[in-house]
């Protein structure tokens, strides 16, 4: 089929170690995610539930009754760098001939290419693009609905606001209740959903308030993608996270035109463009 459109959701805090004693040991699943997940109820977060986040850290690959709509797994960074924008530029970074682009600067030149996010100097920084400042989650993902309904093609990138926030505070409170409130943001989300739209759930936040540069920080980033016609899998091996921009590119027909990253989460014969 054809995606006319790709929204990625990006939590941008789900891969933040926990402000607790194995965090010092670099555990790789020590996240205030996992704190959250472990004490969550199997009524609680419905939405990440069907989307998979769930079986990603958990053994549930075998329950019929916990199978996601979504295909789901864990991807790798090669990041040492703990910077805000770190996992930004591995994610969203491509190569063409002759120089470095973005994915968000090769969408534009041939479709919309739109970010909702509170200002980040890399986000706002890209051409082509069209970016649009808000300060919380319900103002994100109200921009957000109201974009999907102006626009029938195009990159729609938001990166939500409050979970950075709350995990550098060490704010577990703060982080579940923003956690469950983007839950129902993306219920109206897969709500709005055209059959042609491809919906994907990641974090690019890389690191912890601990690590330093050239330290080895927490490499480990979920990532949920979700159409109608696609048949969910548990993504296999940790693919490298720059695969989620090549996954971008590719929906959208455009994978051939860069030079990296040449890999993409989806399976080939599931992505034709008109």
């Amino acid at each position: 089929m054809s995606y006319k459109r790709v929204i990625l959701v990006d939590l941008a805090a789900l891969g933040m170690r926990s402000d607790n004693e194995s965090a010092q040991h670099n555990s790789d699943n020590d996240t205030l995610l996992t704190h959250v997940l472990n004490q969550s109820s199997e009524s609680a977060l419905p939405t990440f539930h069907k989307l998979g986040l769930f079986n990603i850290y958990f053994d549930r690959d075998d329950d019929p009754d916990l199978q996601p709509i979504a295909t789901y797994g864990l991807t790798r960074t090669r990041s040492i760098v703990n910077k805000s924008c770190s996992g930004l530029r591995e994610m969203f970074d491509c190569s063409l001939s002759y120089r470095v682009s973005s994915v968000f600067e090769e969408v534009g030149k041939h479709s919309n290419s739109i970010v909702i996010s509170r200002f980040m100097s890399y986000l706002f920084s890209q051409e082509h693009t069209r970016h649009l400042q808000v300060g919380n989650d319900q103002d994100a993902f109200a921009v957000l609905h109201h974009q999907l309904d102006k626009n029938k093609a195009g990159f729609f990138y938001l990166q939500v606001p409050s979970l950075q926030t709350d995990t550098e505070a060490n704010d577990f409170d703060g982080f579940t209740d923003a956690l469950n409130e983007v839950d129902q943001q993306l219920k109206g989300v897969l709500e709005q959903l055209h059959p042609d739209d491809l919906l994907m759930v990641v974090s690019s936040r890389v690191g912890d308030n601990r690590s330093k540069d050239g330290f080895s920080t927490y490499k480990i980033l979920p990532v949920m993608i979700y159409n109608e016609n696609l048949t969910p899998t548990h993504i296999a091996g940790k693919p490298y996270v720059c695969e989620v921009g090549g996954t971008v590119l590719a929906a959208l027909g455009l994978q051939d035109l860069v030079t990296s990253p040449k890999h993409n989460l989806l399976p080939q014969t599931q992505v034709t463009v008109d």
